[in-house]
């Protein structure tokens, strides 16, 4: 995915939570990231893609 396109997803992503709402907006995201797990379908991947996102919240 080139660095556009991964602006324009998530621009889209942005705006389609802003459609939902903020109190669908964790629903949204758990569906999502489902849907997104299937994709993958790596699980070495997924486990290692968890540990980077919490990383990340731990150091913000």
């Amino acid at each position: 995915m080139s660095d556009q396109e991964f602006d324009d997803v998530y621009t889209r992503l942005c705006y389609a939570l802003t459609d939902a709402g903020e109190a669908q907006t964790p629903a949204v995201l758990a569906r999502l990231t489902l849907l997104l797990m299937k994709q993958v379908d790596d699980a070495a991947l997924i486990h290692q893609a968890i540990g980077a996102a919490l990383l990340e919240e731990s150091t913000s």
